[in-house]
């Protein structure tokens, strides 16, 4: 009887250590790509997808993507799949070319998920600034209901057209998800005088 329940006990024990690596997520398939509206375009061929070391025991994972932003805003749209419900750890880093018209001094990205998720981290060129804003029920950026966070990023050196910059967030996140952001460049205030002025130029114009 002893011996049955000795061996039971150890039956257990061994299932419970083969079972304790699989209580964590682990990502078995993701896409990013942009929606297809022209105001950023993704070089697909140039996203690279690595596991990083464990973070207290939870998988973690470094996805990098390339874009052209030519207008704002853009939206760029992924999927993460995971094999249980478990939260895994993602670091999104873009580095995205300034095709735009006017230098950037800021740069702001919206994300959204149906679900809840937490924005862990962030990070942005050299010497940029950034504050995050955890995410809140509200409406996905081309989607329907579910959470938005933002990353708000200023600007130290202004990224000059034809350069790009390197926006970077950490997300963790529970199972299989749909994701989409929102990316907006900020113009430095010369800019924006500049632009206004060009606005009004048009208006007096259609009035006369």
């Amino acid at each position: 009887m002893k011996m049955r329940t000795y061996l039971a006990s150890c039956l257990c024990a061994a299932a419970l250590l083969a079972a304790g690596p699989l209580a964590q997520a682990e990502i078995t398939s993701w896409s990013c790509t942009d929606d297809g509206d022209g105001a950023i375009v993704m070089e697909d061929s140039l996203a690279t997808w690595a596991q990083l070391a464990d973070e207290n025991g939870i998988p973690a994972y470094e996805l990098n993507v390339y874009g052209s932003q030519y207008a704002a805003p853009a939206h760029v749209e992924g999927h993460f799949g995971t094999d249980s419900v478990e939260d895994p750890i993602v670091w999104i880093i873009e580095t995205v070319d300034n095709k735009t018209t006017f230098p950037w001094t800021g740069y702001i990205i919206d994300i959204g998920m149906p679900q809840d998720f937490d924005i862990l981290s962030a990070m942005g060129p050299a010497d940029w600034d950034y504050s995050i804003t955890q995410p809140v029920p509200g409406t996905i950026p081309n989607g329907g209901p579910g959470y938005v966070g933002r990353i708000e990023y200023t600007a130290g050196t202004p990224i000059l057209i034809g350069e790009s910059g390197d926006f970077g967030f950490k997300i963790a996140f529970e199972g299989s998800v749909d994701f989409c952001t929102e990316q907006t460049p900020t113009p430095e205030p010369a800019s924006l005088s500049l632009l206004g002025l060009g606005v009004l130029a048009l208006v007096r114009r259609r009035v006369a």
